[in-house]
């Protein structure tokens, strides 16, 4: 298990693998690391639409991390009656 940062120190993260570069922190904007000179610029997710298997409504989920866009989630979920 490696343990990783962000350049600012603020973000931490336990991990085997690496991270994508779409994940990291948003205050000093750069990818987990486990050295200071190997940080990266964060890179913006790249979403996909994938459709909920209840309400068959959109929702985004990014194609490199997996993370799902939170407010497109929560209206994918609700069910008009």
């Amino acid at each position: 298990m490696r343990t990783l940062r962000c350049k600012c120190g603020d973000k931490i993260a336990w991990t085997t693998d690496n991270f994508p570069d779409c994940q990291g922190c948003e205050i000093c904007n750069t990818t987990y690391s486990g050295h200071p000179d190997y940080h990266k610029e964060l890179q913006p997710h790249i979403w996909k639409i994938m459709y909920d298997q209840n309400t068959g409504k959109p929702y985004k989920r990014c194609e490199k991390c997996h993370n799902v866009d939170k407010e497109s989630y929560i209206e994918a979920k609700k069910i008009i009656n």
